[in-house]
């Protein structure tokens, strides 16, 4: 048949057309094909149509209602239209393949463009450029060149996506493997996801490693087992292990961690509770951050109630309402409303601690200003200034003043020129620390 319309209800064989029109003169509108449907040049199906297989050559095939297949669709250099459902063992199509409801196929490999405006069900889907599903895609694997865009829901055990993938539902896969961005606008369940640009999620479970080049963003809680960032991250509260990012982190909620390495900033407006921090510019939490090993921290920490740890370390300046250490705290500036307290504390040179300072070895270096200290051994370089001083053992360098009381039960010396606003007293019992 060339260039005509002819009407059909069922061929034997296999049919031929060219360029040509066909439709059904059945009460299903169906034409049902025992054979092989051959298309050559542009062929439209203005009916559904059943065939055991469906070749098309250099043009475009419309069917203007349900296409079912029952092994292949081979179509090279051509295209595909159908305005129904569309079902096939598998399709390999060159160019592009349109389908207005759900597509079933275990197999599909598409050299450009795949749309389904309704479900797709696949076990193995391949297009070289972009995928668009208009609903839920249930493939168990996704490997596509360009661009994924799911309106539904995704089910999938592996997806591959060179540029960009989006799913506006419930993202569940195992992996996830994507070149450019990845945005999630609902809440996944992934086993593990790498994405070289941008990943935004709106929270859920990533059971193993989160791996992103660029920033990664969380919209909602989000439980995980690892996060390494280059650039950014931002998540609504979570918890999980290890978090290692290149630039900032910040988390609006409370957030429970293993261990935390970013160099430059972290900001966590909630409870911090983990083992290890160690971040090369500044941490702020709003409420108590609680470790069970360090904080080790290049700049400054601010801290809106409590901050423990076994020790802390500090280059810049320190803010809390208590901070407490089962081992030692080291910082140039220690600021505190109810006090520090650790086996060692030291002030760094030209320092300065407000708040109580209790610990069994205080090291306070030249020229710090410091409050009161309770202490077993307290050691004063050149130049200091204290308020009071309640110790065991008390070590006063030259120039140091003392603007309140000192009282010591074992040793106090001092050398040349220190200042002492009332005489030292020795005495059998020190009063007792805040805490």
């Amino acid at each position: 048949m060339k260039r005509e319309t002819k009407f059909l209800t069922r061929v034997d064989g296999d049919l031929r057309i060219e360029d040509a029109t066909v439709k059904s003169d059945s009460q299903d509108n169906t034409v049902h094909v025992e054979g092989s449907t051959l298309c050559y040049d542009d062929c439209t199906f203005d009916c559904n149509l059943r065939t055991r297989s469906l070749e098309g050559r250099r043009g475009k095939i419309v069917i203007e209602g349900d296409l079912t297949v029952e092994h292949s669709v081979k179509i090279e250099r051509g295209e595909l239209y159908v305005r129904g459902n569309m079902s096939t063992e598998r399709m390999e199509v060159g160019r592009r393949v349109e389908v207005a409801g759900d597509l079933n196929s275990k197999r599909v490999d598409v050299g450009g463009a795949l749309k389904v405006e309704g479900c797709v069900k696949s076990t193995d889907l391949r297009v070289g450029g972009s995928f668009q599903s208009g609903s839920d895609a249930e493939v168990e694997e996704i490997d596509v060149g360009g661009s994924v865009n799911i309106e539904g829901k995704t089910k999938s055990t592996s997806i591959e996506v060179g540029g960009k993938f989006v799913g506006k539902g419930l993202v569940e896969a195992e992996k996830i493997d994507v070149g450019g961005s990845v945005r999630a606008e609902s809440q996944v369940a992934i086993g593990e996801i790498d994405v070289g640009g941008q990943l935004s999620i709106a929270g859920g479970v990533i059971q193993r490693k989160i791996d992103v080049g660029g920033t990664f963003e969380s919209s909602q809680h989000l439980s995980f087992q690892s996060i390494d960032v280059g650039g950014k991250t931002y998540i609504a509260g979570g918890e999980g292990g290890n978090i290692e990012v290149g630039g900032t982190l910040t988390c609006d909620g409370d957030l429970s961690f293993r261990r935390i390495d970013v160099g430059g900033t972290v900001s966590i407006d909630g409870d911090a509770t983990g083992e290890d921090i160690k971040v090369g510019g500044t941490v702020k939490v709003t409420k108590n951050l609680t470790l069970s090993e360090n904080l080790k921290v290049g700049g400054t920490v601010k801290i809106g109630k409590a901050v423990k740890a076994n020790t802390i370390k500090v280059g810049g300046k320190i803010e809390a309402e208590k901070a407490e250490a089962d081992r030692k705290i080291e910082t140039n500036t220690l600021i505190t409303t109810l006090g520090a307290k650790a086996e060692y504390i030291e002030i760094g040179r030209r320092g300065k601690a407000r708040g109580p300072i209790i610990a069994d070895e205080t090291l306070i270096k030249r020229r710090a200003h410091i409050e009161d200290v309770y202490a077993k051994s307290v050691e004063l370089r050149n130049g200091c200034r204290v308020r009071n001083i309640y110790a065991e053992d008390i070590r006063l360098e030259s120039n140091c003043t003392v603007d309140g009381e000192v009282n010591y039960t074992t040793s106090l010396r001092s050398e040349r020129n220190v200042s002492f606003a009332f005489e030292p007293k020795k005495t059998e019992k020190l009063p007792p620390p805040p805490f």
